[in-house]
């Protein structure tokens, strides 16, 4: 098993590979370091005969092992990793063979340099990963420095009624390979003026009602497979910056969430609740495939 982490021969920012580097202490697992050169050469259209490009090809090999050799050096002396240098037209299918091919249990990257510090903001690669994997993902903050060498705690976010329950497998899998406890929680955002109208139409009690069940029925799941559950809570706010900043975070964290109910099966999909609560997320975040049961 290995956590994969991809990057460019020119990378703008080292949170992936920070969050890599703390999975990789926290399971024993390889970590694999994987500088992704995207070429157009492989197209039929681009092909170059004459070997004109061919010194630019020799300075973006050297510009990836000098990247590689980079990230080495900001990693711990006793970390063990393996170094690859991968070329093709498409980066995240890159990244996901090489995650088949190493038997990944996680491909890790980086957030966009264009979004704010200590939030996720999906770029070109990131944003097709989590749209297509069929492994789960890691998505670290723009600017993330683990405040602990190790993963100390799941924070497996919820959905109300029964469509998580397909990710119960997966979750505590996850929990089991990182041998932390998980907390469930919902998010969710309700207009002041909403709430008040649900309220005095019974529609917020049992919305939360529902919440609750789903997570009293995932939690049960979690701990037959030996996961041990801290604790659970509903959090509602008036948007979701506000609502995320209700929960007690705290250094070590992992939000986990599933792919939407209308993902392809065994596939990562990230739907439009979870992007707005993984853009709002102060910590790292994995990012699950919807898998059949048996």
């Amino acid at each position: 098993m290995s956590i994969v982490v991809g990057f460019g021969p020119h990378p703008s920012t080292n949170s992936g590979l920070y969050l890599a580097a703390q999975l990789a202490r926290t399971t024993g697992d390889e970590l694999v370091l994987c500088c992704i050169i995207q070429s157009l050469a492989e197209s039929p259209a681009m092909r170059d005969p004459a070997g004109i490009d061919s010194e630019w090809q020799h300075r973006i090999q050297e510009a990836a092992a000098e990247a590689l050799a980079a990230a080495r050096d900001r990693l711990p002396a006793d970390l063990p990793v393996t170094e690859v240098v991968r070329s093709g037209r498409s980066v995240p299918a890159i990244l996901q063979r090489e995650g088949d091919a190493r038997r990944a249990r996680v491909l890790v990257v980086g957030s966009s340099t264009s979004g704010p510090l200590g939030q996720i903001s999906l770029g070109s690669t990131s944003d097709r990963l989590v749209h297509s994997s069929s492994l789960p993902v890691g998505l670290a903050p723009r600017g993330y420095r683990p405040g602990e060498d190790t993963v100390k705690r799941v924070v497996l976010a919820v959905r109300p009624g029964h469509s998580d329950l397909a990710l119960s497998d997966e979750a505590a899998a996850l929990c089991n390979w990182l041998a932390v406890p998980a907390t469930l929680v919902t998010f969710a955002v309700r207009d002041s003026a909403a709430l008040t109208v649900f309220a005095d139409q019974g529609v917020f009690d049992s919305w939360r009602a529902d919440a609750v069940a789903a997570q009293q029925r995932i939690s049960d799941e979690l701990e037959q497979s030996g996961v041990t559950i801290s604790r659970v809570g509903v959090l509602v706010g008036s948007r979701w910056s506000r609502t995320t900043e209700q929960f007690d975070w705290s250094p070590g964290d992992l939000l986990v969430l599933g792919s939407s109910e209308h993902a392809p099966l065994a596939r990562v999909f990230l739907g439009s609740t979870a992007t707005r609560i993984v853009r709002t997320s102060p910590v790292p975040t994995v990012l699950l495939p919807r898998r059949r049961r048996a």
